[in-house]
């Protein structure tokens, strides 16, 4: 009788999967844009980051904050650069705001899509009509209390109650999309509790870095009143790490290195990403005088800072974030595109991949011990343009992913590529 009843139990479910699967996939993708084309406004972003730096910073105080179509569409076609297989579009009207995306599954299902629509209605708080999944059409109200319910269990906190009341009043025009909303403190203190809430209460890496921070926070090099190279600060801190690790711990001893290295000369708030603890609390730590790569500060930090990316998320994401970095540069004021600094960060990558390679972390340790030069972790720079402007950029390469400008990456790939460190995984599949 157990075993009948268990059977029915089983194909129900069964049959549950294959309908909910059936009205939820499609066979072609409804968003289909080029990345290309939509970062193209990738300066534009840098108004809306402004805005929600203010809005942090003053986070006691109601807040509006506008959203044009472009940024939108801007940072979809980041997220396609970042994310192979998704794609995404927003349009901005008076009187809705309609919201699609499409994701390929992985193979081999990658001739199947998921579809997902969302219409957004000027209002007071959040009107959402409906959103779409496939054919499955579910009420705006109904989705959005599922969505706050989940996150809510899953962090044992209220961070998506608080945001779903966040926003106050949602006005649109032509082409831009405005947002009253609440003081975001509370907001914040949530994502503080969701964050602790969904810690196991052990980080061996954030806890690693943290005693690699502050090694370099004690060490002669961090104290020199004389800008240092990137390349004596990775001999100190790779050096340490052979000393302090053998061939089952080499990984994550150079990637705790790596991190700190990240976050004492490239961008301190990277902790909060790593859990790691600056040595005094309260305190940033860096040192007295700024690291320099090619006798530039800026490509030492693009070099840290794009290595700890690379460690903490994929390829595609680090390259991503590098060139919307530079096409956020071409604007007004910026320092516009720059293929050196594009160099540096590639470099920066190609790093952290071969330390965290377990087929070549211990050589890389080795290498550092026998003292790393400039010239080994960043190729020849000479002949690379940059500081191009928005127009200027437009005029050499037209576009990201125009043959001109896959041209340029993949002489600055073959340049990575002929340094003896980075052929150090060549053969391990990574």
């Amino acid at each position: 009788m157990f075993r009948r009843l268990f059977l029915i139990i089983l194909l129900t479910l069964l049959i549950v999967i294959a309908g909910l699967a059936f009205l939820t996939l499609d066979q072609s993708p409804i968003v289909t844009r080029e990345s290309s084309r939509q970062v193209d406004n990738a300066d534009t972003v840098k108004d809306l980051l402004k805005q929600l730096k203010n809005s942090v910073e003053d986070r006691h105080a109601q807040q509006k904050v506008l959203i044009s179509e472009s940024q939108f569409e801007s940072l979809m076609g980041f997220a396609q650069r970042a994310l192979p297989g998704f794609q995404g579009a927003v349009e901005i009207d008076p009187g809705k705001t309609v919201i699609q995306a499409s994701m390929a599954l992985p193979a081999p299902a990658d001739s199947l899509f998921i579809n997902l629509t969302a219409q957004v209605f000027p209002a007071d708080g959040v009107d959402i009509d409906y959103v779409r999944i496939g054919s499955l059409i579910i009420p705006g109200d109904t989705a959005l209390n599922i969505a706050v319910w989940l996150v809510d269990k899953f962090t044992k906190s209220d961070v998506a109650s608080t945001a779903a009341n966040q926003i106050t009043r949602v006005t649109m025009t032509d082409a831009e999309l405005t947002l009253d909303m609440r003081p975001l403190d509370e907001l914040l203190a949530q994502i503080d509790v969701a964050r602790e809430n969904i810690s196991d209460g052990e980080d061996p890496l954030g806890e690693l870095t943290t005693s690699y921070l502050a090694f370099l926070d004690d060490s002669p090099l961090g104290n020199s009143p004389t800008p240092q190279t990137i390349a004596k600060y990775l001999n100190l801190v790779l050096s340490r790490a052979a000393a302090l690790s053998d061939e089952s711990t080499a990984v994550i001893h150079n990637q705790a290195a790596l991190l700190s290295l990240a976050i004492y000369l490239g961008d301190h708030r990277i902790s909060q990403l790593v859990g790691a603890s600056h040595p005094t609390p309260g305190d940033v730590t860096e040192p007295r005088a700024p690291a320099v790569l090619a006798q530039r500060n800026d490509l030492a930090k693009h070099f840290t800072i794009s290595a700890a990316i690379q460690i903490l998320s994929q390829q595609n994401m680090t390259l991503a974030i590098g060139e919307f970095k530079e096409l956020m540069d071409r604007a007004m004021g910026g320092s516009g595109y720059s293929f050196v600094d594009l160099a540096a960060d590639m470099s920066g990558m190609a790093f952290a991949r071969v330390a965290s390679d377990p087929n070549s972390a211990r050589q890389v340790q080795a290498m550092a011990e026998a003292r790393l030069r400039e010239r080994d972790i960043l190729p020849y720079i000479g002949g690379l343009p940059e500081g191009l402007s928005k127009a200027e950029f437009r005029r050499r390469y037209t576009e990201v992913d125009s043959p001109a400008y896959r041209k340029q990456v993949a002489d600055i790939q073959q340049r990575i590529d002929n340094l003896a460190l980075y052929q150090l995984n060549t053969g391990s599949g990574n």
